[in-house]
């Protein structure tokens, strides 16, 4: 048996996968109720085994954690932590003060105090460019920061209306500009004094300290079993005073159309199954029982017309000019349920948007929870517990189950190498 002890652990994602290959958990916690009522629904035993943690991670107190879970200091197998990602997120303008940037600093702090053999940290490829305030940043700087950014999200969302109204005037793009000009010019200033620092080299120097040596990988999901090709960084830290290397999972399934490079050796002569799509996942629902997880959105009537006008596979941004006016939206509206999946391919990642996933391959409205479920990997009976939109997030946000099990076998490989 090994222990696992889980920060961020969602509706279970991760759980799933390190339970699959024999761990158990000391601790799970997240500050989403409705997350941790649906992992121990799925996992009863967690009120055996865990110290059950629906506070913030910033919460936490260290010092008597591991009185908590009942374990010494470096008797930990491994830390995992699906940290929190928005601040590092693609999408919307990426604040370098977010709060959301910092969780980090409390999961290697706990690090720091347990010593567990492995910590992991989980997160979005944004990480990699991700920039945040070194902690010598003067407090005006940071205050002035989350001023100018906010400006700009307001601004966004102001325009964002306005176009849909047909309504954007000289006046609103010149304050884009305006504001743009006001975050250039913020930026620089924090560039010429030294308070920017990247957020992967901050990691490593804190493990560092710490007493871990620390490697990373972008994975993808559809390698492992997964309906969908979902990349995610995983950044693992391994304590110095262990020998031997840590190894991440090679892909079990790959083809031409998963573009993600897998950097540990070379794959060419490596004989890959066909990744799943995204019917194969549909294929292992049975769509006759009575199941609110599976219970399809009541999508308007001028929605359903317009989703008549996607085709398998494609964006409503490549046919907003065939829709009539009354069904026109803004072309920019690129995610949720803007877009069909194609059933013969894995899914792109899914990312809910005003409560709603992509749309059906074949049928028009969006994917249901179940659906979503199915794709990413969770077990088919897997219940989640929440309003729609809580249970759609909990899909979303969910480390996918196959890729954790990838995960924790080499966590396992290494855990064995260290005891023979």
């Amino acid at each position: 048996m090994y222990t696992i002890f889980e920060t961020f652990v969602g509706a279970g994602g991760s759980h799933i996968g390190f339970c699959k290959n024999g761990f158990t958990s000391v601790y799970v916690n997240d500050n989403v109720k409705e997350c941790l009522d649906t992992l121990v629904l799925n996992n009863p035993k967690l009120k055996d085994t865990a110290y059950i943690d629906d506070r913030s991670i910033l919460d936490i107190d260290k010092e008597t954690i591991l009185k908590k879970i009942g374990l010494k200091k470096r008797e930990l197998d491994v830390m995992f932590g699906g940290i929190v990602c928005k601040g590092f997120s693609l999408a919307g303008e990426r604040s370098p003060n977010d709060e959301r940037n910092y969780f980090y600093h409390k999961q290697i702090e706990l690090t720091d105090k347990i010593k567990p053999k492995i910590s992991i940290i989980e997160n979005v490829k944004g990480i990699l460019n991700g920039k945040v305030l070194s902690r010598n940043t003067p407090e005006k700087i940071k205050k002035q920061v989350d001023l100018v950014w906010q400006d700009l999200e307001n601004h966004k969302g102001k325009k964002a209306d306005l176009r849909k109204k047909g309504k954007v005037t000289e006046e609103i793009e010149k304050e884009g500009l305006r504001l743009r000009k006001n975050k250039e010019n913020l930026l620089n200033l924090i560039v010429e004094k030294g308070y920017l620092v990247s957020v992967m080299d901050d990691i490593t120097d804190m493990f560092d300290r710490s007493g871990y040596k620390t490697e990373y990988r972008v994975l993808n999901t559809a390698w492992y079993g997964a309906a969908t090709k979902r990349e995610r960084v995983i950044i693992v830290a391994v304590r110095k005073d262990l020998k031997g290397d840590f190894e991440f999972p090679v892909p079990e399934y790959n083809d031409s159309s998963i573009g993600t490079k897998f950097l540990d050796k070379d794959l060419s002569k490596l004989n890959f199954k066909k990744p799943l799509t995204v019917k194969d996942a549909l294929k292992k629902i049975d769509y006759s029982i009575d199941d609110v997880d599976n219970v399809p959105m009541n999508h308007s009537a001028k929605t359903v017309s317009r989703f008549k006008y996607i085709p398998e596979g494609d964006n409503i941004a490549n046919h907003i000019d065939k829709l009539p006016d009354d069904l026109k939206i803004s072309s920019f509206y690129s995610r949720g349920n803007t877009m069909r999946l194609d059933r013969n391919k894995p899914s792109p990642t899914l990312v809910p948007g005003h409560s709603n996933f992509p749309i059906h391959p074949t049928e028009h409205r969006s994917i249901s929870v179940r659906e979503a479920a199915a794709i990413t990997g969770f077990p088919i009976d897997y219940k989640f517990i929440g309003s729609h939109t809580k249970r759609c997030e909990h899909v979303g946000n969910a480390v996918p189950p196959p890729l954790a099990a990838a995960i924790a076998k080499s966590c396992v490989s290494f855990l064995k190498k260290i005891k023979s």
